[in-house]
Order: structure tokens, then sequence, then C-alpha cells
């Protein structure tokens, strides 16, 4: 019996056991499962965890890269307005109806007008110096082509200036427009006038040396037989009365119907005008060779005055007329030094630039005429500056002033070789240079720079 129930609880004790090994086994199996679970769990989370982070070094590369970029295209503009703004030319960006877009220093130095004040003005409300540029930029625009004007005259400060201007048409993307180039050419023209000046006076002086030959022995021959003329005509030469008692003729009849048709005044005018002849081939003979000059150190201060009194003096002698003398101001900046010179060829350039000063404010009222000489030391030489408040010229007479033979007076009343001889004398002669400046109804300027040493 004890046996029986020994045996009995030794049985329940072992199916204890084994259920509690089965729990133990399956609660393995949960744990490996669960494990597993987790392990996928973390094998997921970590393929999240990078796919996140490549997604965030991604977007913050393209973040970085959009920030290089800007950056980059900030200092491209910043560089490319740097260079702009160096160039001496003036660029201007504008609109097809002419509203400024852009405005570099250059622009705003000539117009003494800043980038914010011109900008979405209309150019030529900020640029009002050249009248036709909105026609040349309409142009430009609407044939899609350059358009170019060269040598635009513009006086400034009382100074003409010449400039190149070019109006490039803008086409970029949905950008319409044109951008303005102007460039100030004032040296390259008044080079390219002096060289065209100096072969003008070459091919002349080998004109002159030839015409001179030509013309001198007929012009003497007819200067030495009126002369002859002239004194065997006269009664008081005994030879005359001899031959005119040979002759049964009487001197003062005969010389009384000479002066009554006026044939002592065609003889007088033939001398007049072959005397003047013969001055223009002088004049002309001045380009082919090289007289005996004579250079000496002189004080130009008192070589203006002598050529201002010199002038005035044979104004007198050919006008009675008071009010209509000429008066003339000399503004002296002293000390000015002496230079080395010819004194005779500079008092005829002096006394040919007062002549036609004088006949340019000849139209004038007598109390408004000025013409003014001044005389200053600059460096390496000597300036000399003679205006007037004359007529003027306009830009075709002024670039054909110097040309020989060129004149704006009536025929008869000028040979057109004063300014020539006069730019003759101080360029080649002199070393020095010659300008123009004028205006119609606003007066001329001649400046002269002589060198202190030739």
């Amino acid at each position: 019996m004890l046996a029986a129930l020994f045996l009995i609880v030794v049985l329940l004790q072992w199916l204890a056991l084994l259920q509690l090994n089965r729990k133990r086994l399956y609660q393995k199996q949960e744990i490996r499962a669960l494990e597993a679970k987790l392990g996928l769990a973390e094998e997921r989370l970590e393929e999240r965890t990078e796919q996140w982070q490549q997604a965030c070094t991604t977007k913050d590369l393209s973040a970085r890269r959009h920030e290089q970029t800007a950056l980059l295209l900030h200092e491209t503009k910043d560089y490319l307005n740097s260079i702009i703004n160096s160039m001496p030319s003036v660029l201007i960006g504008v609109t097809p109806a002419g509203y400024v877009t852009h405005w570099n220093r250059a622009a705003a130095e000539i117009t003494d007008r800043p980038e914010s004040f011109a900008l979405g003005y209309r150019i030529n409300e900020v640029f009002p110096f050249f009248p036709h540029l909105l026609e040349w930029i309409e142009k430009a625009i609407y044939h899609d082509s350059i358009e170019t004007h060269e040598s635009v005259s513009l006086t400034l400060d009382d100074e003409t200036h010449y400039f190149d201007i070019t109006v490039f048409p803008l086409d970029f993307g949905d950008t319409h427009g044109a951008v303005v180039r102007v460039d100030d050419v004032t040296v390259r023209v008044r080079l390219e006038n002096m060289m065209i000046q100096s072969e003008k006076m070459m091919s002349l002086g080998e004109l002159a040396a030839g015409m001179a030959h030509e013309i001198n022995n007929p012009l003497a021959a007819i200067l030495h037989s009126v002369q002859n003329i002239q004194r065997r005509l006269q009664p008081g030469l005994e030879r005359n009365r001899e031959v005119a008692r040979h002759c049964s003729l009487d001197l003062v009849q005969m010389n009384s119907y000479l002066e009554q048709r006026e044939i002592i005044r065609f003889l007088n005018g033939i001398q007049e005008a072959g005397t003047q002849a013969a001055q223009i081939v002088r004049s002309m003979l001045e380009f082919s060779r090289s007289s005996s000059r004579k250079e000496k150190h002189v004080h130009i201060g008192l070589l203006l005055k002598k050529s201002i009194e010199f002038y005035k003096s044979t104004q007198n002698m050919n006008t009675t007329d008071a009010e209509n003398a000429i008066d003339i101001q000399l503004n002296l900046e002293e000390p000015l030094p002496a230079i080395n010179c010819n004194s005779l060829e500079l008092q005829q350039v002096f006394v040919n630039l007062l002549k036609n000063a004088d006949q340019a404010v000849s139209m004038r009222p007598p109390e408004s005429r000025k013409i003014q000489v001044s005389c200053r030391d600059v460096q390496d030489g000597i300036q000399i500056v003679f205006s007037d408040n004359g007529c003027g010229m306009d830009v075709r007479t002024m670039q054909h002033i110097f040309d020989p033979f060129f004149t704006t007076k009536d025929i008869g009343q000028g040979t057109g070789l004063g300014l020539s001889i006069a730019y003759f004398i101080i360029t080649d002669r002199h070393k020095g240079q010659i300008d123009v400046a004028s205006e119609p109804d606003a007066g001329t300027v001649f400046t002269i720079w002589l060198p202190r040493d030739i």
C-alpha cells in the first residue's frame, strides 16, 4: 500500500518535471523566436537609420552645393561689374523703350550722376549729350544690327571732344534691349588730323616748288612791264618829254585822257594784283625750302604785345572810324620763361590769328566784340590762347581750317593760306601744336603750345 502510494507520488513528480521541462522548452522556443524577431527588427532599424542618414547627407550636400553655386554666381557678378566699371568706356544698358538698366562708373563720372540716380530713367534724361541716341537705340533693336557713329563732336568745359558711339542690340531669352558704348577718342582724332595736316603740308611743299618756278618768271615780267609803263607815262621824265616833242604829243593832255578813261587805275590794279600774286608765291615757297632763319631766346609776352600793337596800327591806318577800332585784351601769367624761336615767324602767326578774330567779330555790335589773348607757362612749354566771340565755325569748316587754299571768304578776299602757313610755322618750324575749337555763333578758340627749346 505504501509502496503503491510512493510510486504514485514519484509518478506525479515525474509528470510535474516533464510538464515543467515542456514549459521550459516552449519558453526557450518563444525566447528564440523573440530574439529572431528582435534581431530582424534591429537589422531593419539599422537599415532605416542608414537610409535616413544617407538621405540627410544627400540633402545637406545639395543644400551646400546650392549655397556654393549662389555664392559663385554672386562673386562672378561682382567680378563682371568690376571689369565693366574699370573700363574707360561709358557702358549703359537700356530697355527697348530706352530706360536705363545698367550704368557703369564711367557714365557716372561723365554725367556726375550715380547709378542709383540713373537706373529707371530714360537715357535721354540722364545722358542728354547726344540728341539722336534714342533714335539710334530703336534702329539697332529694330534691325537687330550694331549701330555705329564715329567722331561725334561734343563741347565739354568749353573744349571740343570727340566720341565713338556704338549701340549693340541685346537679345537673351526673355530679355531684350541694347547696350550703349561711348568712347572718348579726342586724342586719336587730333593725332589723325595732325597726321593728315602734315601730309597735306608735305604735298603742298612739293606743289609749291613746281608752281613757284612756273609762275615767278611771267609774273616778274608782268610787274616789270607795268612799272615801265607807269614810268614812261610820267611827264616829269626828260626822256618822256623828248619823245613826246618828237611825236608832237602833249603829255599833260595824254595823262588827263588816261585818268578820265581810268587807264591809270587799271594799271595800278594790275600792279596790285601782281604784287598780291607774288606774295602768294613767296608764301608757298616757305613750304618747299628753308630760308635763312635766325632763332634766339625771346620773351613771348613782349612778342605778343608787339604783335597786338602792330596789328592795331595797321587797322587804324585802314579805318577812320574810331568806334570800330579793335579792342584786344591781353592776359599774361608772369613770370614767363623765354623760349628759343624765330620771332618774325611767330609774329606772322599771331597777326594772322588776330586778323581772323577781328573778321569773325566784325558782324557783332562794336560794344559787344571780344578778342582775348592769354599766355601762361605750362609743362615743358608755353600755352598761348586766342579767343573771340565771333560767328564761329561748324564742324565741317573746322576740320578743313588748316587746309591749304581753304577759305570761307568771298572770291578775291582771301587766299586760304594764312592758317596753313601758321600751322606750318608752329608744327614744323617750332615743333609745337596748334588746335582749334569752335561752334556756330559761339566764337572760336585757337590754342598754341610751344616747347621751350626746339
